[in-house]
């Protein structure tokens, strides 16, 4: 099986990826669960000052890692499934958080949500995650 290392060039959260989102995700071992701020720069945008569809599940998808990660769970994604509640505005801060809800054998399942600075829903997602190690 191949093995998977963190070179800290992840897109959403590597630090050493200069072109990609740099999150601090903080876990909650307890909980199997992650939260982190965000912002989305405008060249991430696909309709004026409205994030691309993609980037929010990009973002859902690490989320959703992450927390199995706190939960002791090298996974990668297999699943995901978006729901899009309302648009993202470039530069305007968010919160992205996830939760570990079931691990059966080899697969994790987790949900997620992306919210504005109000709380408010901008997208949700569930995933279903493959255990690497």
């Amino acid at each position: 099986m191949r093995t998977f290392a963190d070179d800290q060039n992840c897109f959403v959260c590597g630090r050493k990826n200069g072109a990609g989102l740099q999150l601090e995700f903080r876990r909650d071992a307890a909980a199997g669960a992650a939260e982190a701020g965000v912002a989305f720069p405008v060249q991430y945008q696909g309709w004026r000052s409205t994030v691309h569809g993609g980037l929010l599940a990009t973002v859902l998808d690490e989320a959703m890692v992450q927390a199995a990660a706190a939960a002791g769970l090298k996974c990668v994604t297999a699943e995901i499934t978006v729901k899009f509640r309302k648009p993202a505005m470039t530069g305007e801060p968010c919160q992205v958080s996830a939760r570990v809800t079931e691990a059966r054998g080899r697969i994790v399942f987790a949900e997620g949500r992306l919210c504005d600075g109000r709380g408010q829903a901008l997208a949700q997602a569930t995933g279903k995650l493959f255990k690497v190690e």
